[in-house]
């Protein structure tokens, strides 16, 4: 577990991706923490730009990724399993012979079915 001073000195030398404020007082929401790493969810004290920042107690410092997932949306997709190579070729079939557009409005119209029964 890293320490909070740690933490702390790292968003120092980290800044935001959109304005360049220094990452130091940003709000900071853990993802998820090993004995050698951080990851976590950070928002900018400044512009309010949001990233995803990893910490390591290597030395290689913070690094800050830009996604468009909230913390509780990256929360969630943390514990799902990955995609297989297999799965992928599967969706590349159907999607040759079906838009994704269409597959979306069926399963939409499903959905729909199941919320009136």
């Amino acid at each position: 577990m890293l320490e909070k001073d740690y933490i702390k000195e790292y968003l120092q030398k980290t800044f935001c991706y959109k304005c360049g404020t220094s990452l130091g007082s940003a709000k900071l929401e853990t993802i998820a923490e090993a004995p050698v790493a951080l990851i976590a969810h950070a928002v900018c004290p400044k512009c309010q730009a949001e990233s995803m920042v990893t910490i390591t107690s290597a030395g290689g410092g913070a690094s800050p990724m830009l996604s468009d997932l909230n913390v509780t949306e990256f929360k969630k997709f943390m514990g799902v399993k990955s995609v297989t190579h297999d799965e992928l070729l599967d969706l590349h079939k159907v999607l040759k012979r079906k838009s994704l557009w269409s597959l979306l409005v069926k399963k939409e119209k499903s959905l729909e079915k199941k919320q009136k029964i």
